[in-house]
């Protein structure tokens, strides 16, 4: 006979459980003052130790923001705080394709909406960065200008999830190849390269042709990701 082991469930997770559930149907909202904690320890009929240690889940989570001499709040936006966790999972996870898969299909969906959302001080934004790669010999200095391109480009998209996703997944899959990269940026043809597609990008985007700035994108991500594998 075949039994599956029952699961004692921890209060703290009881009680986070409840404040999820209260988020879902609308009873807390962004911004929402929680009551003080030997209020909340009455209400739910748990000691201190495990509200405190709810608390502190949460807002590990980036659920809830606690002030001190003010109190604990629902916080007032979502931050990339909540999507950490994924950068962990990337570093333990031995196959980063999926990643990789995941990161090109939101980043070409990026490039796409800055192509008709960008602003001219986007494209400054974005030149100026080009601007580094182009001019700088130092690895270190074309690699940040490189973050720090990609990140313009999701701010020009204008969703705050999605840039907060795109920079967390780009962070996690940069400290896994981070040696890798150095070796690949030894070959000057792949400096080149890049910077010509990053050049090609920016460009589209200028010329709000979404479609064409999108598989740019994908074509770009593919290429590092090749060249990768060759090491």
């Amino acid at each position: 006979m075949d039994f599956t082991p029952i699961r004692v469930q921890k209060v703290y997770e009881d009680i986070i459980e409840q404040f999820k559930n209260m988020i879902y149907s609308g009873q807390l909202k962004k911004g929402d003052k929680l009551p003080p904690e030997r209020e909340l320890c009455q209400m739910l009929g748990v000691s201190r130790a495990s509200m405190r240690e709810a608390l502190r889940a949460m807002e590990v989570m980036g659920i809830v923001d606690s002030r001190p001499g003010e109190g604990t709040y629902i916080v007032d936006e979502i931050t990339s705080s909540m999507f950490k966790p994924l950068s962990l999972i990337i570093a333990l996870e031995k196959n980063q394709d999926d990643f990789i898969e995941l990161r090109k299909i939101l980043e070409s969906a990026c490039a796409k909406k800055a192509a008709e959302m960008r602003t001219d001080e986007d494209l400054e934004k974005m030149q100026s960065q080009i601007k580094i790669m182009m001019e700088s010999n130092n690895e270190s200095e074309r690699a940040e200008a490189d973050k720090k391109l990609h990140r313009i480009i999701s701010e020009a998209a204008g969703n705050k999830l999605l840039i907060d996703i795109v920079e967390v997944i780009a962070d996690g899959i940069e400290a896994y190849i981070k040696d890798a990269r150095k070796r690949l940026m030894q070959d000057p043809g792949n400096v080149d390269a890049l910077l010509q597609q990053h050049i090609a990008i920016c460009n589209h985007i200028k010329n709000k042709d979404g479609q064409a700035a999108a598989k740019e994108m994908e074509m770009h991500i593919d290429f590092v990701e090749e060249k990768l594998k060759g090491l």
